[in-house]
């Protein structure tokens, strides 16, 4: 398994997230990292030994232009980067393509479950399938799978020929309230590869979901705030 730092950029800096409530998203403030300029902190996560990290772009997501500088600034420290971008047609899976090592395909932004298939075909096996929850509830702007519960998802994800699914619960990010482990293990027993974001609190959460055998843990209050230390993570090989 492996630990992956998450960077949420809004208005050119490293917000923090909590609840999925963009609008209340607000400059990282009291970080071991000590910034909130995504340029250092990603600098300050490579000296570190993080090889991979995971970007939400809320700027583009919302529509106000992708964040390029970071994105070339990441590629020059040989991070492997997964970008979240709001890929919702051609055009923005094209910039995905090329900005990322790892293009994300989210339920949220995606239009139809077509063009799902549509941006897993030309990614091939980079795409992740975010899968955004609120609770047992997926978050779509694709009706054919708007508000499905996981089981019922987990069927229609199998038969498009999805991999790999990033299971994001938008009511656990920030909140330090644990990780859905029962989902989780659910995705894991289909046959996905899984990663899973929201609600880490400390290492613990991480050695739990490495036993169900979740391949990737997305990790960013948590790290920030101290709760989980690199020097551990490294101990365990989770980095």
């Amino acid at each position: 398994m492996i630990v992956i730092p998450v960077m949420d950029i809004r208005g050119g800096l490293v917000v923090q997230a909590k609840l999925g409530m963009r609008e209340l998203y607000r400059p990282v403030a009291k970080s071991v990292y000590g910034t909130c300029n995504p340029l250092e902190l990603a600098l300050k996560l490579s000296s570190e030994g993080f090889k991979m990290i995971y970007v939400a772009d809320l700027d583009s997501i919302l529509g106000r232009g992708i964040n390029e500088k970071v994105f070339s600034y990441l590629k020059r420290l040989k991070l492997k980067i997964i970008a979240d971008i709001g890929v919702n047609s051609e055009a923005k899976l094209e910039e995905a393509l090329r900005l990322a090592d790892y293009p994300v395909i989210a339920t949220e932004t995606a239009p139809s479950l077509n063009f799902i298939c549509y941006a897993l075909r030309e990614s091939g096996e980079k795409a992740f399938l975010s899968l955004d929850m609120r609770g047992r509830s997926v978050i779509s702007a694709a009706t054919e799978i708007a508000g499905l519960c996981i089981e019922k998802t987990g069927k229609v994800l199998r038969e498009i020929g999805v991999q790999k699914v990033l299971l994001i619960d938008f009511n656990r990010i920030g909140t330090y309230s644990g990780p859905d482990f029962d989902t989780a293990k659910c995705l894991v027993d289909c046959g996905f590869n899984v990663y899973v974001g929201g609600g880490i609190r400390g290492l613990d959460d991480i050695i739990t979901l490495d036993r169900i055998g979740v391949s990737g843990v997305l990790i960013g209050s948590a790290l920030h705030s101290g709760k989980i230390k690199v020097e551990d993570l490294k101990r365990l090989g989770f980095i």
